[in-house]
């Protein structure tokens, strides 16, 4: 049953892909006879609120032709604020001015549907997974790691150490809990008193596998490895080579590549000059791909091998073959369900990490049933069918300041995201001063500032903006430039639409700036900043991607990401969004004690009956349950388990579980 519905998810979730990027060509422009300039506009018939990105480079492009013909090229470049786009291998003639140009994005589901169509292999993960989620105790007795003296670990983090020897785990690391540093910490400590066993390290994305097999290496490093050269390797082709200057080993060829891809890096030419920008791409990627050839020669020999889950799907024979004892999931809460099931054939025992508090994986089909359950949802979902010694909850964070962590904890993790000491002497007055706040005009650490305008739809933009928050964000961002200057410290303008990010550069350049630090809060997660502006645009109107279907997790994300100052610009409309509203109640005098009472939450009661059928719509949100007493309590429901209610209580963030009578009658 479940192969078929993963089948009918891979149908529709492909199929949905290759329509969602159209767009209708304004002018089209030959640069030469390889390279073209297309100015586009929005496709009035389609009207999409968020397309064109720079994440369409590399992308496939096709357009109709007289006489049933097609033409082809490749996706150069795109400058989303002129709405234009550079074309590279152009087969056929231009597209004629309205024609519809179709942007296809690589295709990672291609090779995952092979594992699922395949006669040797069709099966193979989603037996496996059955077994991970039939609530089989996964433990093989008590053996875990020694604590590694060199590197400092708190409670939660040392618990961990026995994750590695257990037949499947999770490893949950909220916003600033240290996640990527703890598993680099186990796995480097894996390596050193496990040498005959192999691990293969995935995650959802190439700067993730970089800042993962990074942090492994510098673990080692500490440990006093003197074989850490021989550890571990780095394979794919798409890393940032930045990220290994004096770790060069982990991208294991010649000396003279890695020189060569540094210079190649430093004469990157201006991407609007085109055929400079083709030549030195092509050259660019060549000695990526001969770097690649190299690594992968040794997939078979060294201990760790660290790729993204994509890449592990197109070599998925050969790492197979290759053997590996323990299969470690980073990022886990952005694969894919069906994808991580697909991978899971390549260990022998499992490791996921992450936070599913945070955003999930992409599924552009959502609205189907498939696609929703098996692409859109990580095994994270799954989370209840894990026993609970399987699984360890980081909750000590030493990112956020404390009124920041305080609104992060109460919203997202029910109370349980607690601030780490931050040590005595230099190592705390460094932390405090990393987080200091100079400018008098904004010197708190949390603000909503509030906008007269809605947002509205722009064809010019291809979708919802509201110039307002856009003024407002650029206007705050050069307040704080004294500040920046002063601390040494960093800012950022986050908001949920590339649109309104393209509005926020527009802006910037009438102002007089060159550049201005602004990001997608998709693209900030796993990035941490002092300041944090979050343009939230329209949580209050009719874009459900806003309102409804991630509100919660991309809010999340935006708060945490800030270290020292949260600033929101909203509509006082947006107060309906009880999370902006929570953040707007922090700003104000507080009632004289606390009290549940003064937490807004629905009665649960108004969704009964309670049960498998309507739990995934009343999961991780905050419901007032009265008791048979008459007193009531917060809950956050997690789950069903037979005729019990499975949640959280809110004061004390214990899990708990309720007769569903209580709720149901009966």
């Amino acid at each position: 049953m479940h192969l078929t519905e993963i089948r009918e998810a891979i149908a529709v979730e492909q199929e949905k892909q290759r329509s969602t990027y159209i767009f209708k060509v304004a002018r089209a422009t030959r640069i030469n006879s390889r390279l073209a300039t297309i100015k586009v506009a929005a496709d009035d018939e389609q009207r999409s609120s968020d397309t064109l990105s720079e994440s369409m480079e590399a992308a496939s492009a096709w357009w109709p032709l007289e006489g049933g013909r097609n033409g082809e090229a490749r996706v150069l470049s795109v400058f989303p604020e002129d709405n234009e786009l550079h074309l590279t291998g152009i087969q056929g003639e231009l597209p004629e001015v309205d024609a519809r140009l179709r942007i296809y994005p690589p295709d990672f589901i291609k090779a995952v549907r092979k594992i699922y169509y395949s006669p040797d292999h069709e099966e193979a993960g989603l037996t496996i997974f059955k077994g991970l989620t039939s609530r089989v105790e996964p433990n093989q007795g008590r053996k875990e790691l020694p604590l590694p003296d060199a590197l400092p670990l708190r409670e939660r983090q040392k618990d961990a150490l026995r994750l590695p020897y257990l037949s499947h785990a999770l490893l949950i690391g909220p916003p600033g809990t240290g996640k990527t540093f703890s598993l680099a910490a186990i796995i480097a400590q894996f390596l050193l008193h496990e040498p005959n066993q192999r691990v293969l390290l995935l995650s959802n994305s190439n700067a993730a596998v970089d800042d993962a097999i990074v942090k492994v290496d510098a673990a080692l490093e500490k440990l006093g490895d003197r074989k850490r050269n021989e550890r571990c390797v780095r394979i794919g082709s798409n890393f940032a080579m930045g990220r290994y200057e004096g770790r060069e080993h982990l991208l294991p060829s010649s000396q003279k590549l890695t020189e060569k891809l540094k210079t190649l890096e430093k004469k990157k030419p201006d991407q609007k000059d085109a055929a400079a920008y083709d030549a030195w791409l092509t050259q660019y990627n060549n000695v990526r791909q001969e770097i690649d050839d190299h690594t992968r020669a040794l997939i078979n020999k060294l201990p760790l091998v660290a790729t993204t889950a994509s890449s592990a799907s197109f070599r998925f024979e050969q790492l197979l073959k290759a053997g590996f004892d323990w299969l470690v999931f980073d990022e886990a809460s952005q694969v894919s369900l069906y994808q991580t099931i697909a991978l899971l054939p390549l260990g022998k025992r499992y490791l996921f990490c992450g936070d599913d508090r945070q955003l999930p994986p992409v599924c552009v089909a959502h609205q189907n049933t498939q696609a929703k359950r098996w692409i859109g949802k990580s095994i994270f979902s799954k989370r209840e069918k894990f026993p609970q010694d399987a699984i360890v909850e980081l909750n000590e964070q030493n990112r956020m300041v404390k009124k920041i962590c305080e609104l992060v904890s109460q919203q997202f993790y029910v109370g349980r995201l607690v601030n780490e000491h931050t040590g005595r002497g230099k190592k705390r007055k460094a932390w405090f001063m990393e987080r200091k706040l100079v400018s008098e005009k904004h010197a708190k650490p949390i603000e909503v500032i509030f906008v007269e305008e809605t947002s509205r739809w722009m064809k010019r933009f291809m979708g919802e903006v509201r110039m307002a928050s856009a003024n407002k964000a650029v206007e705050i961002y050069q307040t704080l430039a004294e500040e920046r200057e002063a601390l040494g410290s960093d800012a950022v303008i986050l908001a949920p639409l590339h649109s309104q990010l393209r509005l926020i550069r527009e802006t910037t350049r009438k102002s007089g700036i060159s550049t201005i630090p602004c990001s997608t809060i998709h693209k900030a997660q796993g990035q941490e900043y002092h300041t944090v502006i979050l343009d939230v645009i329209n949580l209050s109107g009719s874009n459900r991607f806003l309102t409804e279907t991630l509100s919660k997790e991309m809010i999340n994300v935006a708060f945490s990401r800030a270290k020292a100052r949260l600033v929101i610009l909203a509509h006082e409309s947006d107060l309906n969004c009880r999370f902006i509203k929570a953040a707007h109640a922090v700003t104000k005098p507080k009632p004289p004690q606390y009290a549940e009472n003064y937490i807004e939450a629905s009665d649960i009661n108004e969704y009964a009956p309670v049960g498998e059928h309507n739990i995934d719509q009343i999961k991780g949100k905050l419901y007032r349950l009265t008791l048979k007493n008459g007193s009531q309590i917060i809950i956050e429901p997690t789950g069903i388990r037979d005729r019990y209610l499975k949640a959280i209580r809110h004061r004390d963030g214990e899990e708990t579980e309720y007769a569903l009578q209580i709720i149901n009658g009966g």
